[in-house]
This record gives C-alpha cells, structure tokens and sequence, in this order.
C-alpha cells in the first residue's frame, strides 16, 4: 500500500513540476477560439461565413480548415490591393485598435505562430544566443513590412505579396491543412514552383525555430512590426518603474527576444522578467484596471530579513532564467560613464560589481505583513502552519473568495471557457439539413405536357417549379401568364407544374384549363387532394388559401415565394422568378451525364471570336448557342501553372478537329490578376494566345459556371459536352493530350 501510495505521490509531483503556466494555456485556448472550426479539418472546406469579416489579433491563415476568423495580415494586404490606393480604414482601424489596447502582448499571448515556434524550440537541441547581430537581423521584419506588406499590394494591385510568397502560416495551415484531407485530392495537381518554394522556406522557418527562439517572430514577421510600434503606448503590457530600477540587466539577461529595455518595440510581453527584477521595478499596465491594486504576476522572491542588493545581483533570483552563457545578450548600456562597449557576458559582470559598489547600502526591505505572516507561521507548530497556508479544510477557499484577484482570474476563465464552448458549438454544428419534398403523385389535367394521366415528382429534372393557384383566386389566374412566360425563356432546364390546392372549388377546373387557353401551355397542370395535401407540405392554408410558388432542386425545397405588396398577395413576375431559378442553378452541381444549363459567358479577343481585323464575332459565348457541335471547357486562371501549360496543347487539339468541336477556356471568377479583365486579356496576349482558335471567355461569381459544372477548388478543369448537350467528360486537374484526343474522338 506505501509502495502504491508513493506512486501516485510522484505521478503527482510530476504533473505539478510539469503543469503548464498561466500563458502557456492562454496561448492554448486562444489558438483553439481562433481555430474552432475543427470540422473543417474533416470536411477539407474553408468557413467563409459572416465571422470571417473579422480579424483575429495574431497570426492565422485564412485559407485555414479550421480558421473561424481572417488573418489581419493578409486583410491589410487585400484591403490595400482592393481599394484603388485608397486607404483601408477598415482593417488599418481593427490593427490599431488591437495595438492600443494589447500591442505586442498578442506575440506573447495570442498568436497561434507564436505558440509553435516555442514549442518547437523546446526541442533539446544546442541553441543559437542572441547577440548584436540577431538585434540587428530583428529590424528586417520592417523591411519585410514596407515591402511585401505595404508597397507592393499598393503598386501591383490583386497581388498580396507576403501572403503569396513568404508566409509560413499560409503553407502550413492552408495549404497542408487543405492538401491533408483526401477531399482535395485534386488540389495537388495546382503546385507548382511558387508552392515549392513556399515550403522550403516553411522548412527553414521549422528548423530555425528549433535553434533560434521565435525565428520567425524576431527576424520576418510584419505584424509582430506593426503591434511594436504600439508597445510604448498600450494598455496592457509589461512596465518599468524607472525609480526602483538600478539598471542590473536581470531583465535583459533573462529575455529570449531581442530587446533593449522592458517594453520596446521587441518586447513581446510574456512577464517573465517580473519574477527575476530583485527590486520589483517591473510590473503589469494596465493591472488597476482589474483589481485594484493586484499584482498580475508573481514578485521576485523576498528574503525573510532584509538582504543587500549586491548579494541579490551575485546569486541572482531563484526563479530567473538561463545565466549569461546559456542565453547571450548585445552590449548594454546600464552605466553609461563607463562599460558602455563591453562585450555582453563581461557586461553583465560589470553590472553585478558596479551595482553592489554603488548601492551595497541599500537593502530590500520586505513588505511588514509578509515578515510578520512569516514570522507568524515558523514559530507555529506544524499544524497551525497547514492552517496559515490553507491547509486546513474550507479556510483556502473562503480566503481565496476574499481576494480580489482571485475573484477576477475566476470570471475571466469562466467568461473565456463560455466563449470556446459557444464558439465551438456554433462553428461545428452539423448544417441544418434542407426540407427534402416527400414523394408525391398527382392526377394531371390534359395540357401540353401531359395526357391526362398522373405527375409524380420523382422525376431526374434538376430544378422544378411548383406552382399553386386554384379558379378562385385572381392573381393566380392572372399570374399563370408569368409562370408561362418564365418557362418558355427555360424550357430545357426546368419542370414547371401548376397544381390546383382549392379542394371545395366546384368549378370543372379541366374546363376552365381549356377556357382561359392554358391547355396550350407546356406546363404540367395536375390536382392536389386531401390525402396527400402537398399544398399543407410547402406552407398553405386551406381554409385561407392563397398562391405559392416555390422552387426544388434535386428533391430538396431551395426557395419559396410568398409575395405581399400593399397588403395584397402578389405572384412573381417572370424576372423574379428567373432570379429564384438562376439562384437554385447556381447551388445545383450538374454531372457526368446530364443536361448541360444554359451558361452565357462574356469572351475576350482572340481568333476564335475575331473576325480578321481583330473585332469580336459575338462577345458572348452560350452553352445553349454551341448545342449541335462537341464542346470543350477548361477552366483556369493566369497564375496557375498547370493551367498555362496546358492550354497551348489543348489548342493543337482543336486545330486537329477543328470546326468539330468548340473549345473554350473560362477564366476563373476568383483569381482576377492586376486589371481585373483587363489584365487577363493583357496575359492572353503577351502569351501569344490571341492567334489561338480558342475562345476564351470570363466566369463571374454571380454566374458561378465553375461551381455549376463541380469545380471544388481545383484548378485546371475540364468538362466536355457532347452534340445533344450532356455532360460526358469532367476532370479535376490537368488532362493528357493524348486523353483529350481520345475523349473527343468518342463523341465525333
């Protein structure tokens, strides 16, 4: 039983030697807030909701699975690129507003980069000290900062530089995170040199951080730049008390990061020099603001009678850091009369020596309530001593409530723990399913589109659009002419059926089918009845009934229309419901082996829709338009390289055919370059692609034709439509020239 209690005793021990400080676990909580989207790791998609308008203080991909919020890095690069020179006060106004309240204790706190490179560098691995020359190396993260952040977005429009090129957190968190999940296979047909050589630079970020304390945080990162010029004036941060200090350089010895004095524009904040100042001159801003008169860290240890500072700067504190040759410091001005230029590890001796030269009469004096406690509590027995130390049952707890800082961390975390458990519940909810319309067969009215017989909805059309109307309300009589007008501009994409709902009408409503001319029309009319109700289904009334148009996709109910205007109720006009129709296209993916939707694209110029004096043919190509004729879509966009490789074959394909097939290239809607179309019609001359036979037209988010025809992010993609208008061929990523001929070929 000893042996077993002696066990847990040291397991116990263990977890408590080991237990992670206060910052470590807000560095923790604060990389999971910032992360919460945790079923984007196993989906492979990025949350693009409304949340991702705001920023998250530090460092964090975008492009993340897991990303609940926007990098501020890459929304100051986008905003610059954006805006047309103008200034981005947006997004300049959140990075201020993070750096006059924290500044750089986001660095020590906050940022999820930040986090790893000190995990990384508790690797036990010989380690790189810092010196002159790492001071020197921190101040190319401005460089970095005016550059790649700043001048470049503003000169080349559409091109955030750092993001695209240098940032770790893009490459580890965006790209691996995407490239990890087996649903963005495709994606690996996009890498080329410009992701090569992003993961190089990844890898010396990784192994850097192993040797050299923050590697990426000192020396390269424009945010942690941005936060230092706010450092003197935040709200929060470390501090020094210029009164109490006696310039010893404790402080300085013990930071890993390239400072010159506590709280620069390289101070990152982490407090851990509070606890090594022997005169306490270091504290917390920002403090009183909490608790009045709290102490957010811990005081250097205080001796039990009063001790000489010279003895204090011989054997330094018991909870400092690595000594001089273990973690090396530049030269130090703590004297500036003389040692101004010693080298650091003779500096810090020269410190101790003239310190305990000047003030070997002073002493620190301990506070009176701490030497009395302490006297107190030795000359107690043992077990009155467990009761001054809250030993005894209940006395801890009651004091504990009585402090106020006690009282203020304990909301704080339980406010903090309130906040990632709604955070983590909203992001990963699973999606609200849509309403799927339950199978249903109608008796039919003889039109043009049926016999007579019954309607079922289980039929392969894509998009439907139900319409209820009944004889006995107007507007929807007088609305089916809109209803009509809508299906004859989309015949060939769309089931339109006009179901009668008013069971107590006594009309003959086949009579009245035939009277107002409708049985002319293309439209299914059929009879709702009590037993299958499917009028009660999508939301009517009987007893009140009223008109509802509504649109299906795939079984699953998209959009309703229930119009009220001036109190009256009021059908869609045929624009309105083309609008609800073109929506639903947008969100349907449409596959190997059915019916191509109408896609109109704008085109550019080249000699697939010029005449011979360089004027467009048509500026428009159509889906609907090229029916009759084998049709090729590759889709791209001029930064991808496996795009722009493969086009010039993709030309000597259609020259092989030629007026056989149609080849198109649509560029991508969301990877415009500098000049928006303009600059894509300059790369398609520069390239020589204007002789091309191709033509090449400009994909548009509200069109969506590469999400339509099931682009999942990938680039290239290729879709071909045989003569009679069906998807026959997709590929997601880039296709052999010998695959597109035989593909091609098939279909001739």
């Amino acid at each position: 039983m000893a042996k077993v209690k002696n066990f847990f005793k040291k397991v116990g021990l263990w977890f408590k030697n080991h237990a992670p400080s206060k910052r470590r676990l807000i560095q923790l909580y604060a990389a999971l807030l910032v992360n919460a989207n945790l079923k984007g790791y196993i989906t492979g998609k990025i949350y693009t909701g409304n949340l991702k308008n705001l920023c998250s203080p530090g460092l964090n991909c975008y492009s993340c699975p897991g990303a609940s919020f926007a990098c501020p890095l890459g929304a100051l690069q986008d905003s610059m690129a954006q805006t047309n020179d103008r200034a981005a006060f947006y997004i300049i106004g959140i990075l201020a507003l993070f750096g006059l309240t924290l500044a750089r204790t986001i660095c020590g706190f906050l940022c999820p980069v930040g986090l790893g490179q000190e995990l990384l560098y508790k690797i036990k691995t010989p380690k790189l000290k810092k010196s002159r020359y790492t001071r020197v190396l921190s101040f190319f993260k401005y460089v970095l900062l005016a550059v790649m952040v700043i001048a470049i977005p503003l000169i080349y429009h559409g091109i955030p530089a750092f993001c695209k090129y240098v940032c770790p957190a893009g490459t580890f968190e965006g790209a691996g995170g995407l490239l990890a999940n087996s649903n963005n296979a495709g994606f690996f047909a996009m890498l080329g040199n410009l992701f090569t050589w992003k993961f190089c630079l990844l890898v010396i970020f990784i192994v850097g951080s192993v040797f050299v304390y923050r590697f990426f945080c000192r020396f390269f990162c424009p945010l942690g730049a941005i936060y230092g010029f706010f450092n003197k004036w935040a709200l929060i941060g470390v501090k020094l008390d210029e009164d109490k200090c006696v310039d010893c350089g404790m402080c300085i010895q013990t930071c890993k990061m390239d400072i010159r004095h506590v709280g620069d524009h390289e101070c990152i904040n982490c407090g851990e020099c509070v606890s090594v100042c022997p005169t306490q001159a270091i504290s917390w801003k920002g403090s009183k603001i909490f608790v009045k008169g709290a102490q957010l860290s811990s005081p250097a240890p205080v001796a039990e009678t009063a001790a000489p500072l010279a003895a204090v700067l011989e054997n330094g504190s018991a909870g400092s850091q690595p000594s001089v040759e273990e973690e090396d410091t530049a030269p130090i001005k703590v004297f500036p009369e003389e040692g101004a230029d010693l080298p650091a590890s003779e500096l810090v001796e020269h410190s101790k020596t003239s310190a305990a030269a000047v003030l070997d009469s002073v002493t620190v004096e301990p506070r009176p309530e701490a030497t009395t406690a302490a006297s107190a509590a030795a000359a107690a027995p043992a077990k009155a001593r467990r009761k001054f130390r809250g030993g005894v049952k209940g006395a801890g707890i009651k004091t504990a409530v009585k402090n106020p800082k006690f009282v203020v961390e304990l909301c704080a975390w339980v406010c903090a723990l309130a906040l990632l458990i709604v955070m983590l519940v909203c992001y990963n909810l699973p999606e609200k399913p849509q309403d799927r319309v339950p199978d249903f067969t109608l008796k039919t009215y003889k039109s043009l589109a049926s016999d007579g017989g019954e309607y079922s909805n289980n039929s392969k059309t894509h998009i439907k659009v139900i319409y209820f109307w009944s004889t006995d309300i107007e507007v929807s009589v007088t609305g089916m002419s809109e209803i009509n007008k809508f299906y004859q501009n989309c015949r060939d994409e769309v089931e339109v059926v006009a179901i009668h709902c008013y069971y107590k009408d006594d009309r003959d409503v086949q009579s009245f089918i035939d009277e107002q001319g409708w049985n002319n029309y293309n439209i299914t009319f059929a009879q709702d009845n009590m037993d299958v109700n499917i009028y009660s289904w999508f939301g009517g009334d009987i007893s009140v009934p009223k008109p509802i148009t509504a649109v299906t996709t795939d079984g699953l109910l998209h959009s309703k229309f229930e119009g009220e205007k001036d109190g009256a109720i009021v059908v869609p006009t045929a624009d309105e419901l083309f609008n609800m129709f073109a929506a639903a296209k947008r969100d349907t993916v449409f596959s190997v082996g059915d019916r191509c939707p109408d896609i109109t694209l704008k085109t550019y110029k080249s000699a697939g829709t010029c005449d011979g004096e360089g004027n467009l043919t048509y500026e428009e190509f159509s889906t609907m338009e090229s029916r009759g004729t084998v049709t090729v879509i590759n889709f791209w966009y001029t930064t991808c390289d496996p795009c722009v490789a493969e086009l010039p074959y993709f030309e000597k394909v259609r020259a092989e055919f030629g007026d056989q097939i149609i080849m198109v290239a649509v560029h991508s809607a969301t990877a415009m370059p500098k000049g928006g179309a303009e600059g894509v019609q300059s790369f398609i001359n520069s390239n020589g692609w204007n002789d091309y036979g191709i033509v090449f037209a400009q994909d548009t988010e509200e069109i969506a034709c590469y999400n339509m025809l099931g682009g999942s992010g990938a680039y290239p993609t290729t879709v071909i439509i045989d003569k009679n208008g069906h998807i026959s061929y997709f590929m997601d990523g880039p296709v052999e020239e010998d695959e597109l001929r035989n593909e091609i070929a098939k279909l001739l």
